[in-house]
């Protein structure tokens, strides 16, 4: 018995297994790792950008008030998103429409369903990164209004915001990609069921 298995809790090595597999299935991809890296950072910067002009120029002691309002806010409002992904994940695959396919396109289907299952989980860990970042930036600015600290907790969370918006407003297009792959094998088999029909009618 390998020592992992009398330290680690089961969930925790089938998770790691899980996450593994996953990786492995998403990383046959070309150029993966720059296409990821690069999908990240723009974004990040970006947003980190903006925070640090707002912190810099537009954030004053007299604005700490609303500005804590405002990131309740978003705290509240990447929670919701949270809870919607885990859902989302949850049911991600579960559809009758994958009974149609083929044997040749249920393996795309699977690596299909597969990365958008590790999109989803790169986008939640951007949620759950954004919550934490408030809730250390709040932590830090009741301790002491205007540290250096709190202004880049402040810059790296507008920067995570941004990238969980960035990666929220893919979502839709990734469904849309999984379903229409799955549209088009109902096509394909319901023009395979018109041409038995018809070859049965000419008594072929």
């Amino acid at each position: 018995m390998k020592v992992r298995d009398w330290l680690l809790p089961d969930e925790v090595q089938s998770a790691a297994a899980a996450g593994s597999e996953m990786l492995r299935v998403v990383s046959q991809t070309s150029h993966f790792w720059l296409k990821q890296t690069i999908a990240a950072v723009i974004p990040l910067g970006i947003g980190a950008m903006a925070g640090y002009w707002l912190s810099e120029g537009v954030i004053s002691p007299t604005q700490l008030v609303a500005i804590k309002d405002i990131m309740m806010g978003i705290m509240t409002f990447i929670s919701v998103l949270a809870g919607f992904m885990v859902t989302l994940m949850l049911f991600t695959g579960r559809s009758g429409g994958a009974k149609l396919l083929t044997v040749d396109q249920a393996p795309l289907y699977v690596e299909k369903i597969t990365y958008l299952l590790f999109s989803q989980a790169v986008t939640l860990a951007v949620h759950i990164s954004c919550i934490l970042g408030c809730l250390a930036w709040l932590i830090v600015q009741s301790h002491g209004e205007g540290t250096v600290l709190g202004q880049w907790l402040f810059v790296a969370t507008i920067g995570l915001l941004l990238l969980s918006m960035f990666r929220t407003l893919l979502l839709p297009f990734q469904i849309y990609e999984v379903h229409h792959f799955e549209l088009m094998a109902m096509i394909e088999e319901k023009n395979e069921e018109f041409r038995k029909a018809l070859r049965e009618r000419q008594g072929l």
